[in-house]
């Protein structure tokens, strides 16, 4: 989720800055090193500790997985890999490290960015099995949401972009972020699936709770 603090391990310190600026314009806390000593040392220390950890695997094979070990000795550091090894074994490997992600490069940031949120965003569903947002109560246990007590009754896709809207309250939305959000990269239909379910969603908000605020030229915001 946004304001939780990524770690980002490379060689290459070219490559740090450039994805430390990229997280920090969407208001991530970012810190960053280019050697191993200094991730496992920041690792330790509970004041630089992060929520997630990306490892940029860009140098030769040896003993940088003594890195992973270290920060799995810290359960609650998420843990993304990006290396250009697409070998199976190679993954099979690390995923046997109990990383959270592997993803083959080159990886677009936007892609990247798709990938932490929906790590970090499972850890704040685990954590938290009810979010109360104006008249809405998500209740992550059951998958239902509830308008003013009462739940209402909705499909797996207009549940995915509400509880989306919900968690990115205030948040100015491009229809491009939403499809990618809660459609996926992959998907080829346009903006009208967007219109579209957000049609949908206000006519069950009803006329009481106009939430979903359309901001022209642009896309939606969700707000009370």
């Amino acid at each position: 989720m946004k304001n939780s603090r990524i770690m980002i391990l490379s060689r290459l310190e070219s490559t740090c800055k450039e994805m430390a600026a990229y997280f920090r314009e969407r208001t991530y806390s970012v810190i960053w090193c280019t050697e191993y000593d200094d991730a496992i040392r920041m690792m330790s220390n509970e004041k630089h500790r992060p929520d997630l950890f990306i490892f940029d695997l860009s140098v030769p094979a040896g003993s940088e997985y003594d890195v992973m070990r270290s920060a799995k000795l810290h359960p609650e550091t998420r843990t993304v890999i990006l290396a250009e090894d697409d070998r199976l074994e190679s993954q099979l490997y690390a995923y046997s490290l109990q990383i959270d992600d592997y993803m083959v490069k080159p990886v677009p940031m936007e892609l990247l960015e798709a990938h932490i949120g929906a790590i970090l965003r499972r850890d704040v569903k685990t954590n938290i099995s009810v979010k109360t947002e104006g008249a809405l109560t998500v209740d992550y246990e059951s998958n239902r949401i509830y308008l003013d007590g009462e739940p209402m009754t909705l499909t797996a896709k207009e549940f995915y972009l509400l509880d989306y809207f919900i968690h990115h309250r205030g948040v100015i939305l491009s229809r491009d972020k939403i499809l990618d959000s809660v459609w996926g990269y992959d998907y080829v239909g346009g903006y009208r699936s967007v219109d579209t379910l957000v049609k949908k969603l206000r006519a069950k908000l009803t006329k009481d709770h106009p939430y979903i605020k359309t901001v022209y030229g642009v896309g939606y915001c969700f707000d009370i």
